[in-house]
């Protein structure tokens, strides 16, 4: 088994069948160092030196519109190990809301994956306080409520805490260490490697045989060498960016004969933040806040979310509340990835360019948003030390679709079960998957879709090994 990715999806899939099959050999092929052994802020970090770390490390390969805001992080676990806001399920209506975008799946099929997702990253204790009871209290009317359970959401521990989980590179190393005191080893992590392209195998059309890949600062590996990792079955874990750019990279998308939906249908959340100022206010002042409210009703304008999470201004120490929305977006097949036909990267590969415009639908809905920020605001009768503001396009860093599931390649380009329309063995595995990108952050998901997946190629390696 070769995965592409090591963040959250990527990592669920290796999990699970490293644990489910004791006979399948793992290859995981990560661009990145190993740069945490943990999530972010279980080592104590602030939101604030999120950012730093971010802008230290966060490289932008592609070009076009979602280069105002996104980028990768090259690193074991990847952008999961810094994600900082609650962990939610997607709203059962998610899947089912966008008539363009709706989801293959039968209703309650992710639940059991769900709840293993949860069990694994999540624990049993709950976040609370005098502040945060107070903000609940007073939001009431828009439904305001405590976070999901969680280890480290405890409201007590003080502001500029964020949302630590037991991250993806915490479960990879974890099952490395289980896999170097093995009789047989299974696991083998190619650090430092970039996937060029897929290659077919010559005596089975529609099969790959193995990835191109190179070293760029890889281990035993000089950099700028070029290899190949061969395999039985492939998983894309890039990011929904960058698995579609490997399989237009690779020229996968002509296979099935017809016309693909690979790279369509790109998006992300509409991001809006703001800074609001309780500084002084006496009821504020017993423990920080960490308080979610969801969609207001099933009506597509009001398809957003609002957190609120205590932080201290950098510059004085005044006690703030970051409000934060994220609103999903219409599902459209003109927001897309496709190849530059000018601009490659230093390997000679075609770079990633990224097309993600709002639909009339989306500008409704960012309106909405930024009302339903402002009503925050009135209800708490706070200010606002810095006004809502919507961020650049990718600034949410869930990014979806592009190889999205449906039933059959008219509506997208991989089957129920994310095997690739047109191929045999390469599955998309992360948000590329995605039909549409719901309105919570997208990490539970992205794992419960992972350990879905493996259940699907645990059977598929199992007659392998009957045949």
């Amino acid at each position: 088994m070769v995965i592409i990715g090591s963040g959250p999806a990527g990592v669920a899939v290796a999990e699970r069948l490293y644990e489910d099959l004791p006979d399948v050999t793992i290859a995981l092929i990560e661009r990145g160092s190993t740069l945490l052994r943990r999530h972010f802020y279980a080592n104590g970090a602030s939101i604030s030196e999120r950012d730093r770390f971010l802008t230290r490390y966060r490289v932008c390969p592609w070009k076009g519109d979602l280069s105002e805001g996104g980028a990768l992080l090259p690193a074991l676990g990847g952008r999961g190990i810094v994600g900082g806001s609650q962990l939610h399920r997607f709203y059962t209506c998610d899947f089912t809301l966008w008539p363009n975008g709706l989801w293959p799946l039968d209703e309650g099929d992710l639940d059991p994956y769900f709840r293993e997702a949860e069990i694994r990253l999540l624990a049993g204790s709950r976040s609370g306080g005098p502040a945060q009871d107070h903000v609940c209290k007073t939001l009431a009317d828009l439904n305001a409520r405590h976070p999901p359970c969680g280890p480290t959401l405890n409201a007590e521990r003080g502001p500029n805490g964020g949302v630590p989980h037991r991250s993806s590179v915490q479960r990879l190393l974890a099952l490395l260490d289980s896999d170097r005191v093995a009789p047989t080893r299974r696991l083998r992590i190619f650090a430092g490697t970039r996937a060029l392209r897929m290659v077919e195998d010559t005596a089975r059309p529609r099969r790959i045989s193995r990835v191109r890949c190179v070293s760029v600062g890889g281990f035993r590996v000089p950099i700028g060498a070029q290899f190949d990792v061969q395999g039985t079955y492939f998983v894309l874990a890039a990011s929904a960016v960058e698995s579609a750019r490997l399989v237009l990279a690779s020229g996968l998308e002509t296979l099935a004969g017809y016309s693909s939906n690979v790279g369509k249908y790109l998006t992300e959340h509409i991001y809006c933040r703001g800074y609001l100022d309780v500084s002084g206010r006496e009821e504020m002042t017993h423990g920080s806040v960490n308080v979610f409210i969801p969609p207001r009703s099933t009506d597509l304008e009001n398809r957003f979310q609002i957190e609120l999470c205590s932080v201290t201004n950098a510059s004085d120490g005044r006690s703030l509340l970051r409000v934060t929305g994220s609103a999903a977006m219409d599902p459209q097949p003109d927001n897309r990835v496709t190849l530059s036909s000018s601009c490659v990267d230093g390997h000679g590969m075609p770079r990633a360019l990224t097309v993600l415009r709002l639909s009339p639908g989306d500008e409704r809905r960012q309106i909405a948003l930024l009302h339903g920020l402002q009503s925050v605001a009135e209800r708490l009768g706070c200010g606002w030390l810095a006004e809502p503001e919507v961020l650049p396009r990718g600034a949410s860093y869930h990014e979806a679709g592009t190889l999205r599931i449906a039933h059959s390649p008219l509506e997208g380009a991989a089957a129920p079960d994310g095997l690739l329309f047109g191929l045999e063995n390469v599955f998309t595995g992360d948000g590329s998957a995605f039909p549409s990108v719901g309105v919570a952050n997208p990490i539970l998901t992205l794992t419960a879709m992972g350990y879905r997946l493996a259940s699907r190629l645990n059977g598929l390696l199992r007659a392998c090994e009957h045949a």
